[in-house]
């Protein structure tokens, strides 16, 4: 696994559009996919997918609710490279 702190992972947040808006979204509060999907305007499945990928470079982690659905929410890392890719220049 690649750390969180590394230029290869806020390399590949930045290079995918939904990976980076997810990250933004999910770096101001819980979301479920299906809300994700419906800000998005996409497919859960590829939302699910775009998540597993954040969840797998542990930028992002479930969290438990009453609801059937998970809510997802950013890690410290998470929001670290968040910020950072917010502040590189354009």
């Amino acid at each position: 696994m690649v750390y969180a702190s590394s230029p290869a992972v806020s390399d590949f947040v930045a290079h995918s559009r939904i990976r980076r808006t997810l990250l933004e979204i999910l770096s101001k509060g819980p979301k479920t996919p299906t809300e994700l999907a419906l800000i998005e305007k996409k497919h859960v499945s590829h939302v699910s997918r775009a998540l597993a990928e954040l969840r797998g470079q542990g930028l992002i982690e479930a969290i438990h609710s009453n609801s059937r659905e998970r809510y997802y929410r950013a890690t410290p890392q998470g929001m670290a490279i968040y910020y950072h890719i917010i502040s590189m220049p354009k």
